[in-house]
């Protein structure tokens, strides 16, 4: 099962055309053969997730406009173990 990693609690800011702040988070999906996906996880005004290993909350994925399956824009991680992610 791939698991998600968050190595650093940073968090990156992009101010938007009308001036509001978009926040988000850097996160790797680990596809179990020695590589990660680098993703983005929006956090809107949350506070950043801690390092650690996470799985993706069900309530995250949704169906697009053909029936394929998409995350959401803000991405709910369920943390794995409490320990920092390597």
């Amino acid at each position: 099962m791939p698991v998600c990693i968050i190595r650093d609690n940073g968090v990156e800011e992009t101010r938007l055309k009308d001036g509001s702040i978009m926040r988000s988070q850097t996160a790797g999906l680990e596809l179990g053969n020695g590589f990660h996906l680098p993703f983005r996880v929006g956090l809107g005004n949350r506070p950043p997730y801690e390092p650690g290993e996470y799985d993706i909350h069900p309530q995250s994925f949704a169906l697009g406009q053909y029936g394929d399956l998409i995350l959401k824009r803000y991405v709910d991680l369920i943390p794995l173990r409490h320990k920092a992610a390597k």
